[in-house]
């Protein structure tokens, strides 16, 4: 799991250099690629499932359940450790 959470970090640190004016928020990576930021984390209705939100602490959260067209069903913390 740790390479994951090497990856997310390393992408999410590029477009946040890169996107400077996005403080803050969220950042959204599907399939090692960044799609989207938001302000904060919200409904993950309005994210696919296995969509990753990463926060300005570190913090990586995963969209579960639900399906690609009716989104997920909820965020959950992944843990770096398992």
């Amino acid at each position: 799991m740790s390479q994951l959470f090497e990856t997310l970090h390393a992408t999410v640190a590029q477009w946040r250099q890169g996107n400077q004016e996005r403080y803050g928020g969220v950042v959204l990576v599907w399939q090692g690629e960044v799609y989207g930021w938001k302000n904060c984390l919200r409904d993950a209705v309005h994210e696919r499932p296995g969509a990753y939100a990463i926060d300005e602490s570190g913090h990586v959260f995963i969209a579960e359940g639900g399906d690609d067209q009716n989104g997920a069903k909820c965020w959950v913390v992944v843990d770096p450790t398992s």
